[in-house]
């Protein structure tokens, strides 16, 4: 992931911590116009510290 895709994508789920990883992806492609698998996304997410808890 580039630099301002890691960034849109933490600064969103911290603002929105319960979306699914197929709304992230639709997201993604709208504001940045890159497609990410939602295995891409999460795998980042999870080196980053986010989990499935609520």
């Amino acid at each position: 992931l580039t630099d301002l895709l890691l960034q849109f994508l933490l600064s969103t789920m911290q603002k929105t911590p319960d979306l699914y990883l197929d709304e992230l992806q639709e997201m993604l492609q709208a504001s940045c116009g890159m497609e990410v698998s939602c295995a891409m996304a999460w795998r980042t997410l999870c080196r980053y510290g986010f989990t499935m808890k609520k």
